[in-house]
């Protein structure tokens, strides 16, 4: 029953997620608000929902170290995973000039997180600075869609798609609480029946299974041979993952959260070797190369069996 909890919980949370998004999209648009404002903002949180709502419920239930470690673990997760992937089966070319901006934004936040994590403490001060990155990255992002904004773009049905639309966000919402709850509560029995640390379960299996929409959306942008798209979601949604699940947690419950040993001085480290190993090539060359990609997702794989070494024996 515990893995029957995980995996219905890891459903109702994707699932309910996609209702959520689409419904509150739909919304926006039969009100009339311009849908590159809905991209720019709503859409923006799509794939990261599941990371946010996870570690919300985490920390509410006083697992301060899942809420952690699902946060940082989806980081380390989307880049040496998913983007290491990516980078290999479609290396990329980008315009230097339209990422680096937020590559080094996202960079900044990585950095502005580790120095936080240096007192074992995550408080309400450490909050300020990481929130506005978050939204200066989205002010970002509604400036880039406004210069290729099209014009408003409204519900067939009007208003009158409304109660059905409304439905649907309710019934969204409902599944990813529901979800939250199942998916917590399953990883920390999952934890205790095989007598492993509940930062060990956060930062892999937990974290894996909350980025499954980044994996999907990749998986079809290299299919699509949209390599670029791969790299920029990937990017957005770490920077989402940084800037605001912890500031979230720490504002909800009202208290600091507490930071692990091997989350400041193993964890985040590595989390922020990734991206500098994976976004360094493409700032640099304005192109990555598999054996870019291929050079990341080794590391990744390297940290995961160290830090599981004694799951496995």
């Amino acid at each position: 029953m515990i893995y029957v909890s995980f995996f219905v919980g890891l459903l109702l949370i994707c699932k309910g997620g996609d209702w959520f998004v689409d419904a509150a999209s739909a919304i926006a648009r039969a009100l009339g608000i311009p849908k590159y404002i809905v991209g720019a903002t709503i859409v923006s949180f799509a794939t990261t929902m599941p990371e946010i709502l996870v570690s919300v419920a985490a920390a509410l239930k006083g697992s301060a170290v899942m809420a952690i470690g699902n946060a940082v673990g989806s980081v380390s997760a989307n880049t040496g995973i998913i983007l290491g992937v990516s980078l290999f089966c479609l290396p990329s070319v980008i315009d230097r000039r339209e990422y680096l901006t937020k590559n080094i934004l996202y960079l900044g936040c990585l950095l502005l997180l580790f120095i936080s994590f240096r007192d074992r403490s995550f408080d309400a001060g450490d909050c300020l600075f990481l929130l506005g990155g978050g939204i200066l990255f989205l002010l970002m992002n509604v400036k880039n869609a406004m210069t290729g904004r099209t014009e408003r773009e409204r519900l067939p049905g009007g208003k009158r798609a409304l109660p059905g639309r409304l439905c649907f966000f309710a019934l969204g919402a409902a599944c990813v609480v529901v979800g939250s709850e199942l998916l917590i509560d399953s990883a920390c029995a999952l934890a205790r029946q095989f007598q492993i640390s509940e930062e060990i379960i956060s930062v892999t299996i937990l974290a894996m299974g909350t980025s499954l929409p980044e994996f999907v959306t990749t998986i079809t942008a290299i299919l699509k041979k949209e390599s670029s798209l791969s790299v920029g979601n990937i990017v957005g949604a770490n920077v989402i993952d940084t800037a605001f699940i912890l500031p979230i947690c720490t504002l909800l419950t009202g208290q600091p959260l507490s930071v692990a040993p091997q989350m400041a001085e193993i964890d985040m480290p590595i989390c922020i070797l990734l991206s500098v190993m994976a976004l360094t090539p493409m700032l640099v060359r304005g192109r990555s190369r598999r054996v870019d990609g291929a050079a990341v997702f080794a590391v990744y794989m390297v940290y995961f069996l160290i830090i599981t070494k004694g799951v496995w024996g």
